[in-house]
């Protein structure tokens, strides 16, 4: 019986040693595993206990205390009645008789005169010129009159407007000191045995445990793979994963998990799903340098590594000019994705086109300093490769043609 006991608690121990909050899995093509997890985690507690104490309390008492005080008492005095005089305007208006200067421009006319005859005589011949009528037209002359108009000219007249205010008394408070005795309350402390409550700390061993299901999808022939799962205390699941695959691989993963919370246990179910994808072919697009740059005026276009999949291809297409005054003009800067690209494929990588056009941009004959910025947007987390290495940057001064 001693024996089997033994044996038992060394089945269990064992068993708490192989769960922990640290488990090690490796893929090595198969679909899934199953991953336990658990650990103590010491947490403290407060529990009240009532202890003999001190306590004070105000008890009051009367106190005799003096000192002048300031009073008030009312005075009065007649004032007599008296005339409020003040002076008012009052408006009055009256018709007034002016004049205007009106100009017109009479008719022209026809002024004619008779010239008489007359003798002209050249180189010893004379002749008579016969008497002729000569006419002419005058101007019209301008002829100007004074116009009588009626205007209403208005202005204000002071007049004197005076109240009688009637006799009456006039009163005020008129300060004064008194010495003045009275009791007052005051208070002291006492002290006085008690009890209070304290708060005692105690430690309490409390359980985390978590059952995870891990399933995988490979897109390549990859393997091996080590994942590393870590529990912590608070309940949260850390993984982290080292690719061992003849090709390597980008992890992606997909994690769903749901906690139990009670008082002196967590239990955790979760589901992790982990994608192996062709680590070369998916990162290609921003492993190269970006090149090949050029503009027109209504595209741009550049070249970099060759695109497998293109919805995970995002680019952010920056255009900037400076102006004669110094000032930066952007005439266009946007988010694509490949809806709103013209993918081309070449022999060592894509060419990638933007119509600038569709955005309602056309460009000058000016150079332009151009930015792209190439990303591989991936919908899970990378968990084998950090975030910077999934984007490509690159500038360029080119003239649109």
């Amino acid at each position: 019986m001693k024996l089997f006991l033994t044996l038992v608690y060394l089945i269990f121990v064992s068993a708490q040693i192989f769960a922990g909050p640290f488990q090690k899995v490796t893929y090595n093509g198969q679909n899934g595993d199953s991953v336990e997890l658990d650990l103590i985690d010491t947490v403290v507690r407060y529990r009240e206990e009532m202890r003999d104490s001190t306590c004070t309390r105000k008890v009051p008492y009367q106190v005799e205390e003096c000192g002048n005080e300031t009073r008030y008492r009312r005075e009065c005095s007649w004032m007599p009645g008296r005339n409020d005089c003040r002076t008012e305007y009052e408006r009055i208006c009256r018709n007034v008789t002016r004049y205007r200067e009106e100009c017109t421009t009479k008719p022209g006319r026809r002024v004619c005169r008779q010239k008489p005859p007359r003798q002209i005589c050249r180189n010893g011949v004379c002749r008579t010129e016969p008497s002729r009528r000569i006419c002419e037209t005058k101007p019209g002359r301008r002829v100007c009159r004074q116009v009588p108009y009626t205007d209403r000219v208005c202005n204000r007249r002071p007049r004197q407007v005076c109240t009688w205010i009637p006799g009456r008394d006039v009163c005020r408070d008129v300060p004064y000191r008194e010495y003045v005795c009275r009791d007052v309350t005051r208070y002291r402390n006492e002290s006085f045995p008690c009890k209070r409550p304290v708060k005692i700390p105690y430690n309490v061993d409390r359980k985390v445990k978590a059952n995870v299901e891990v399933n995988y999808f490979s897109e390549v022939d990859s393997g091996p793979v080590d994942f590393t799962f870590n529990l912590n205390e608070a309940g949260n699941i850390k993984v982290a994963a080292t690719d061992r695959s003849d090709t390597p691989v980008l992890i992606s993963m997909k994690k769903e998990i749901q906690r139990d919370v009670e008082e002196d246990e967590t239990n955790i179910e979760a589901n992790f799903s982990f994608t192996f994808l062709n680590k070369e072919k998916e990162l290609a697009p921003v492993k190269k340098t970006i090149k090949s740059a050029g503009l027109t005026k209504t595209s741009a276009f550049f070249t970099i590594g060759k695109v497998t999949v293109p919805k995970r291809l995002k680019v952010t297409l920056t255009l900037t000019r400076k102006t004669i005054l110094g000032n930066t003009r952007t005439p266009f800067n946007q988010t694509l994705t490949t809806e709103d690209l013209t993918l081309r494929e070449l022999e060592n990588g894509t060419k990638v086109i933007v119509n600038l056009g569709k955005f309602g941009v056309k460009l000058k004959n000016k150079k332009y300093n151009l930015k792209v910025k190439v990303d591989l947007n991936l919908e899970s987390s990378i968990i084998n490769q950090v975030r910077e290495s999934l984007s490509k940057t690159q500038n360029f001064s080119i003239k649109a043609h």
